[in-house]
């Protein structure tokens, strides 16, 4: 690049040149020249993005003291915390609020109430937040507070809550002023999650097209807004997925796999939710192909229910490619884990796919002590009528040996659907 103009190095030497100027002739200079000044540059740019502020001290400045907030704030009782951020001064930070919806966010993956409890001392500290900000910034922020919220409480299976506070989320962007359409973009995709648990398909599929096409208007060809539109399409994926339309699911996720960083989380997700696709559209070749290629980064970089995860796509591609011993070992592994950790539906479903083994095996003995097995972990458990009656019918038909895959995957969407709306 070539050095800045001579009147313009004057102007500099005797403070007389704007801002803007100093932007456009004298910075990009510098970031070219200085490798350190670029090294810095990208951290300033990562905390905009990460903080969600445009000006680059308050990204800095709270974007540092937000992440010792939050150190000092996370493993202390909700009420404490709770009383931090509604009474002390130092808590109501933009910073601090991006930080905590940033945290509901990925503690949804294993704690439902955590990330519900960050997304509601992020609505507390989005209602603090006064003139030193931006009051339409602050509506914006506010309503993805709300957002979060609901997203955290539609984990928890608390969807009426839910509503009211994506309700609530498009009430505030309705009075902002600011014309973000990357915030209605996510409100947007988080709300499809929401109407996808609702199993409002059709309306989840909508939300869904609409957030993807905002992040397309607007991202770049660098790279900007991939990790959005991955998970828009990892999104988009699964709704298709449940609609039936498995060639266009697998489509999305092919996308999504592409323009995904191959070693981040949602590069490792992207590929993984492929190769369990593949597997439910009897395209096992091709499953067990990705699988190869996900496995050896999960087990470095993945968390352990992703792996766990991962064995039971495994054990689906076995099974479908007539490997029935390998599968059963994979399956039964599954369900063993899955249990000790709570987790009974997921626990039902992989015993779901294991009976459909023992079924084609005529292993009728086997088949009558899985489903007495299956029924006593569900019946000390608050679930739903709909689960409980789903469940009696899979025992019946095990007693009665008259199990096929197809009234199997029958209960296991019945099941599902459980598991969303518990």
């Amino acid at each position: 690049m070539a050095h800045p103009p001579i009147d313009i190095l004057a102007r500099l030497l005797a403070g007389d040149l704007s801002h803007e100027e100093m932007v456009k002739e004298v910075i990009p200079h510098l970031l070219e020249s200085c490798p350190g000044c670029r090294e810095q540059h990208q951290e300033i740019l990562r905390l905009q993005k990460d903080f969600g502020h445009w000006d680059e001290r308050v990204a800095v400045l709270e974007g540092r003291q937000a992440i010792e907030l939050f150190a000092g704030l996370k493993d202390l009782p909700f009420d404490e915390q709770l009383g931090l951020v509604t009474d002390d001064e130092s808590f109501q930070t933009w910073g601090l609020c991006q930080l905590l919806l940033k945290e509901s966010l990925d503690a949804a993956f294993e704690d439902a109430a955590r990330a519900t409890n960050f997304a509601e001392l992020g609505v507390k500290v989005a209602q603090t937040l006064g003139t030193a900000y931006d009051p339409h910034w602050v509506l914006d922020l506010r309503a993805r507070a709300h957002a979060y919220l609901g997203n955290a409480q539609r984990v928890l299976g608390e969807l009426r809550s839910a509503d009211t506070a994506f309700r609530e989320a498009e009430s505030l962007l309705a009075r902002s002023m600011t014309g973000n359409e990357l915030i209605v973009a996510e409100v947007l995709h988080l709300k499809s999650s929401l109407r996808r648990a609702q199993r409002r398909l059709d309306e989840a599929m909508r939300l869904i097209e609409q957030s993807l096409s905002i992040y397309r208007q607007h991202g770049a060809p660098d790279g900007e807004l991939n990790e959005e539109m991955g998970v828009a399409l990892l999104k988009r994926g699964k709704i298709l997925e449940e609609l039936g339309n498995e060639d266009e699911a697998i489509a999305s996720l092919r996308e999504a796999v592409r323009i995904a960083d191959r070693r981040s989380r949602l590069g490792l997700y992207a590929r993984q939710n492929l190769a369990l696709s593949l597997a439910l559209a009897g395209r096992f070749e091709e499953a067990e192909q990705s699988l190869l290629e996900v496995r050896g980064e999960l087990e470095e970089n993945g968390r352990p229910l992703d792996l766990l995860r991962l064995r039971w796509t495994e054990g689906k591609v076995a099974f479908g490619s007539g490997r029935l011993g390998e599968a059963e070992a994979l399956f039964r592994e599954v369900q063993a884990e899955f249990l000790p950790r709570g987790m009974g539906y997921d626990a039902a479903l992989v015993s779901l796919d294991l009976a459909v083994l023992l079924a084609r095996e005529h292993r009728t003995e086997d088949l009558k002590r899985l489903a007495a097995e299956v029924m006593q972990v569900f019946e000390s458990r608050d679930v739903h009528r709909e689960a409980v009656a789903a469940l009696i019918l899979f025992q019946n038909a095990c007693e009665e040996e008259r199990l096929t895959a197809e009234l199997a995957r029958q209960i296991a969407a019945i099941l599902q659907r459980e598991q969303r709306a518990k």
